[in-house]
């Protein structure tokens, strides 16, 4: 019998959530010239993930076959209604960003069917103060690959990269068992001391659904975990799975996921072809 796990809260902002559109970029009727060269798709930029979002946005484009962190992989326009970016609430920016999604990501980079969650993640990006205030409404959001707790520094397209790597390399595993939801996302290659994630759902349809209660929240993502889990493990002692939920705070700023782990042990074991 799987055992239920104790609660692990949200620490930071979701970033991928799970959503639709075609992906091209999003007409920009008043964009300016200087906005432009601020939000096309393919673009890639080179920054840090311990910079701030300012940080990133005024990174300036550099050309995909030099080191970047970050490629464009969909672009939007803000109203003037909007405001400086950096005092909006969680909810205008998620609302404003709904088509940065795992979904749209996998299709940039071609991914057509998915079986594990990746470590390539969404990066939502707004004009800086500055940058608003020179009159730019772009919003954009990058795809990164994570490598620990960076960025992974490529001198291709994030597609080429993914079309060059066996998938098994893709994978998001921890470095031991999994605490409180991490920013970091290692390569599966300890198999005595990874845990490997098998499931990420969205619990949040919409930006302005409401946190649910802890313990709905709580229980809805067990039950997510636990028969994610079933193909993958058969170990009767200690954790079998790890399940980590959102708390409200967590909720509030964008963070709507479930996540669900098994040991790389287990998985291995359970699983034919990696």
């Amino acid at each position: 019998m799987l055992l239920a796990l104790p609660k692990y809260t949200a620490v930071t902002a979701c970033i991928g959530l799970i959503a639709g559109i075609t992906l091209a970029a999003t007409p920009l009727p008043s964009a300016r010239a200087s906005e432009a060269v601020a939000a096309t798709v393919g673009n890639c930029f080179d920054y840090k993930s311990s910079g701030t979002k300012d940080q990133a946005a005024s990174a300036p484009a550099v050309e995909c076959a030099t080191p970047h962190t970050a490629q464009t992989y969909w672009v939007g326009a803000l109203p003037e209604s909007f405001g400086v970016p950096e005092k909006a609430s969680a909810a205008r920016r998620l609302k404003a960003t709904q088509p940065c999604t795992v979904k749209n990501i996998n299709a940039f980079v071609n991914i057509a069917d998915p079986k594990l969650p990746t470590r390539l993640q969404s990066v939502s990006i707004f004009p800086s103060k500055t940058q608003w205030g020179a009159g730019q409404r772009w919003v954009r959001c990058d795809v990164v690959f994570r490598e620990g707790k960076s960025y992974k520094q490529l001198s291709t397209t994030m597609a080429e990269f993914v079309a060059a790597t066996p998938s098994s390399q893709l994978n998001f595993c921890t470095s031991a068992v999994p605490g409180n939801r991490t920013t970091s996302a290692y390569p599966c290659t300890n198999v005595n001391k990874n845990w490997i994630m098998i499931l990420e759902r969205n619990l949040g349809t919409t930006p302005t659904k409401k946190f649910p209660g802890a313990r709905t929240v709580e229980n809805q993502t067990k039950r997510i975990c636990e028969n994610a889990a079933k193909p993958y493990v058969t170990l009767k002692k200690y954790y079998p799975w790890w399940a980590i939920w959102p708390d409200s705070a967590g909720w509030s700023r964008g963070d709507r996921t479930a996540q669900c782990f098994v040991p790389y042990s287990e998985f291995v074991r359970n699983t034919v072809s990696q």
